[in-house]
């Protein structure tokens, strides 16, 4: 058996999920990463975390990064074994734990790990990984939708989350996003993130320009309404939707150029080689 096999039974036989799971099916399709995209716009609305993010994190200075630390993060709980979950789970929440900022106007601290927080981040994650299989498949049935949404509740639990507080289905999922509207808000964190939204940088190649563009609206079309109107690019709902079908054909393209078993086998070599192997030794 060759070490890629050995590690890919491992990861089947031992991980949370595994390839009978809706989560292998979701997370392994391309149109995960502009589901992810969505979760980070409207995590951005809860403007109590982004003013803790903005005073404890290099949000402004590292975004690529993080987004490579997160990537990482996911590819390692869905997609990897048992002892490399849990460990990414605990680094999370050790992470969590020290991110503490007290305002000094109000006195009042803000705490990284706080539980409405957690929930929040989330729901936002599982939310748009399904709204954007709606728009840009893989299509699913409501058992699976239901499923998916109770097989994350394991995702939610390592980083210390309640689960029982979380939704069961996809109806109930849908129900609290539309819930935390009345307190969201464009905070200057959020408006500072998403700047490219409102003014995209025009330079270079047109064609690359083009569709980068496009694909930013796709991805943008997929936010609740009341998200679009926070951040301000409300009013052209033709252009969205124009964009969400050309963006559903770039997204057909790009599982014809990489097989989910190939993607599967990538990310597991990743998750191999990953510095939470260390958990091997011990």
């Amino acid at each position: 058996m060759t070490e890629r096999t050995s590690t890919e039974a491992t990861v089947a036989n031992d991980g949370y999920f595994g390839p009978g799971s809706v989560s292998w099916i979701l997370f392994s399709d391309p149109s995960a990463k502009l589901g992810g995209v969505v979760a980070i716009l409207l995590q951005a609305l809860n403007p109590m975390m982004m003013r803790l993010f903005a005073q404890t994190s290099g949000y402004a200075t590292d975004v690529d990064g993080r987004a490579e630390r997160t990537g990482r993060y996911i590819d390692t709980t869905i997609f990897g074994d048992r002892a490399h979950a849990d460990a990414a789970g605990a680094s999370v929440r050790r992470m969590h734990q020290h991110a503490n900022w007290t305002d000094p106007q109000t006195g009042v601290q803000l705490r990284a790990n706080t539980h409405d927080w957690l929930v929040w981040t989330h729901n936002t994650l599982v939310w748009g990984i399904l709204r954007a299989a709606d728009a840009f498949g893989p299509e699913l049935s409501v058992h699976q939708q239901d499923d998916f949404v109770s097989e994350q509740h394991k995702a939610a639990s390592l980083v210390g989350i309640e689960p029982t507080v979380l939704a069961c289905t996809r109806a109930e999922l849908d129900a609290y996003m539309e819930a935390q509207k009345t307190w969201m808000a464009l905070s200057l964190p959020a408006a500072e993130i998403s700047r490219g939204l409102r003014k995209p940088n025009l330079r270079g190649n047109p064609a690359k320009i083009w569709a980068g563009v496009v694909v930013q609206d796709g991805v943008l079309s997929l936010l609740p309404e009341w998200a679009r109107l926070l951040y301000g690019i409300e009013g052209r709902p033709m252009n969205l939707l124009s964009a969400a079908r050309v963006t559903r054909g770039f997204i057909a393209g790009a599982r014809k150029n990489v097989s989910r078993a190939e993607l599967i086998s990538e990310v597991t070599e990743r998750v191999r080689t990953h510095p939470y192997r260390k958990v091997r030794q011990r």
